[in-house]
Formats: structure tokens, sequence, C-alpha cells
């Protein structure tokens, strides 16, 4: 089974109160009512595409988290692990790509829920080739990459090692 590395842009987010552009206004930002019903969305495409994660790496903020409880309803039970990582917030693409590689080798199929520009950014170093992802990143961006060679049955490629040269892009979609 092929691994698959799924990179979702939170959904929309109410905006910080007026003139509080702090660190912490910023993490307690909700989503709006149009952010909500896009993760609605994002989960009716997942179930439909059958992506379930194995493992999820969420910022700790509370526009991701209420992205990931979005998509919950869709997915089919046991709900899957999820790491809350500081890490991600904010994060360069390098970093992320860090939290992606300690990922467990059982994990075939791992979704980061982030922040652009880094979310954005990671997507084009993972496929620079990739002409979809040049109409942006917007909130509820989904893109779904393939790693190489991990359909072979053995456990290389795996996360460890996964990088530009080991991922493409298969699906970038905004539901």
């Amino acid at each position: 089974m092929t691994r698959r590395l799924l990179l979702l842009r939170h959904a929309e987010a109410a905006p910080p109160p007026a003139g509080d552009f702090s660190e912490t206004a910023d993490l307690a930002r909700p989503l709006t009512a149009a952010g909500r019903a896009a993760t609605q969305r994002c989960g009716v495409w997942l179930r439909q595409h059958t992506l379930s994660p194995d493992l999820v790496l969420c910022s700790p903020s509370v526009r991701t988290r209420q992205t990931l409880e979005g998509l919950l309803p869709f997915q089919q039970p046991p709900a899957f692990p999820t790491r809350f990582c500081p890490e991600i917030y904010e994060a360069p693409p390098e970093a992320l790509l860090a939290q992606i590689r300690t990922a467990p080798v059982q994990a075939r199929t791992v979704l980061l829920i982030g922040h652009n520009p880094g979310i954005s950014a990671l997507a084009r170093l993972l496929d620079q080739q990739a002409i979809a992802l040049d109409q942006g990143f917007a909130t509820a961006s989904l893109a779904v990459f393939s790693m190489w060679g991990s359909d072979t049955g053995t456990d290389t490629p795996n996360w460890a090692q996964c990088d530009g040269q080991s991922l493409t892009l298969d699906t970038f979609a905004r539901p």
C-alpha cells in the first residue's frame, strides 16, 4: 500500500481582536462559519477518496484543532492518533518536513494540518513541478502526495527519508 502525505491548510479563521497582533491572540483565533463548512467539505472529500490518516500532525492553534474536529465525523472509526506539535505553528517548510520525518514506519497515511506560508512552501518543496500548486494554497486547501516506491510492501522508503525526491503530488483540491 502506497504511503500518502496529506497537507491541509486550516480553514478560514476569524481575524484577531482589533489591534492585538500577539501570538496568544493569533493562536486563539477560531474558525468562521464558512471555515466550519469548509472542514466538513474536506471531510466528505477525504471519505470519498478513501483517505483516512493513520497519524495526524496538527498545529496547536484553535483554528487547526477546529479544522481537525470538522473532519472527524467523516472518517472511519477508530479515531486516528493525533500529535499536537507546537513546532508546526508558523513553521518554515524544513521544520514541517522534520515533523513528518518523525512519523512511525507503520503509518501509511499522514495528515499535517498547518498554516501558510509554511504549508504552501512545503508543498512546493516536495513537488516543484506541480502546476496545480500555481493556483495558491487557500484556506482549507488539501494536497495529496504519494511516496515513490512505497507500494513495494517493504518498510523502505519510509517517513524518515521523505523529501522532494521521494514524494510527488497526486491531487490538489479545494473541497
